[in-house]
């Protein structure tokens, strides 16, 4: 079967890009690992750009979040663990697959956007309690009990599909 041109692009834009990244790990020391994924992060969100793929604007998305985070985590930006930042970049960046997804005119998918939110949330939590006070009760609370409003929203996805 005959590749399109597209396909085979795609192909040798992956294969060049995880064999360039093996090759640089031979010669870089590992510390460079932000620099790779935002590197691969930003091949994937360029390809997906020309290839108005949604799939590949994903993957782009979350290598360029994983590597701005680590980035921001290691210089400790803004007082936040490098933990908090990854969460605060991989949000941001499902956040931008949202709006990039809207500005390219891919398929409608508003999923990434409460993921991109919840994460961001989850990120930026111990910073917003330095900005304003949160009684501990509330804050035991809302860390017990968040994956309540996933089971919640889930529940309503079902109820919909079974409803129609």
């Amino acid at each position: 079967m005959a590749r399109s041109r597209t396909s085979q692009l795609s192909l040798g834009v992956m294969l060049a890009a995880v064999g360039a990244v093996l090759l640089a790990t031979r010669f870089a020391p590992i510390e460079t690992a932000p620099a790779w994924l935002l590197g691969l992060g930003l091949a994937f969100a360029l390809l997906a750009i020309f290839q108005r793929s949604f799939g590949w604007l994903i993957a782009g998305m979350v290598l360029l979040g994983l590597g701005a985070g680590m980035v921001l985590g290691d210089r400790a930006a803004l007082g936040l663990s490098i933990r908090a930042w990854r969460l605060v970049a991989l949000g941001a960046a499902f956040v931008l697959v949202w709006a990039l997804a809207a500005v390219l005119q891919l398929k409608a998918h508003w999923w990434p956007l409460p993921v991109g939110l919840v994460l961001i949330g989850l990120g930026a939590a111990p910073f917003l309690r330095h900005l304003f006070f949160v009684p501990p009760s509330v804050e035991v609370a809302l860390r017990t009990w968040w994956p309540a409003a996933l089971v919640v929203a889930g529940g309503v996805f079902i109820f919909t599909a079974l409803r129609k």
